[in-house]
């Protein structure tokens, strides 16, 4: 007999994942040293460079919304649609506490580590090295609604203000997680 789903979603680590351990070995053989699971301020990023005042989260492509890879769950939608929006709030409310304590903060997504690990050390490297003005906006799925038929409706938002849709993609829906990483 196969495993509940409470037992599936158990087995899922929040911290140490496959990308995140990809992403400190690149870091630590190109010679920046981190720290693991230091308060910055009011959150613990997954990676923080203390004294550069850098924050790197490793976020996950379903459960941070990413506007490529999020499958919408086919069971209890209205749980998992609140828990989506409660997850974007609340990196949205990190960035902004970080950035405003003088905090530089990069967010990776897990399929950036596997398909790019190289340009993701580089994101890093330069926030490190130099002020991230300019660097793009993240984007977030933060409502996916079933038109029928096997269509589906994907707002997009912008982490730093997610109340705001900045875009609505209505398309095909996803329905596994991608192939990358498996």
């Amino acid at each position: 007999m196969g495993l509940t789903r409470s037992e599936q979603m158990a087995r899922i680590r929040g911290s140490d994942t496959s990308p995140e351990i990809a992403l400190r070995k690149a870091l630590w053989a190109r010679g920046l040293r981190y720290q693991l699971r230091v308060r910055a301020v009011t959150s613990r990023p997954d990676i923080a460079f203390v004294r550069g005042r850098v924050a790197v989260f490793v976020d996950g492509c379903f459960w941070h919304g990413c506007p490529i890879h999020y499958a919408r769950p086919r069971s209890r939608e209205s749980f998992w649609s609140a828990k989506l929006v409660a997850n974007i709030d609340r990196d949205s409310r990190q960035s902004i506490v970080l950035e405003a304590a003088g905090w530089k903060v990069v967010r990776l997504w897990e399929h950036e580590l596997v398909l790019n690990l190289a340009g993701a050390v580089e994101q890093v490297e330069l926030a490190l090295t130099r002020n991230p003005d300019g660097w793009p906006f993240q984007q977030r799925v933060r409502r996916v609604v079933d038109l029928g038929g096997g269509l589906e409706r994907r707002e997009i938002v912008a982490l730093g203000a997610p109340e705001l849709v900045i875009a609505v993609n209505d398309g095909a829906r996803v329905t596994a997680k991608a192939r990358f990483l498996k």
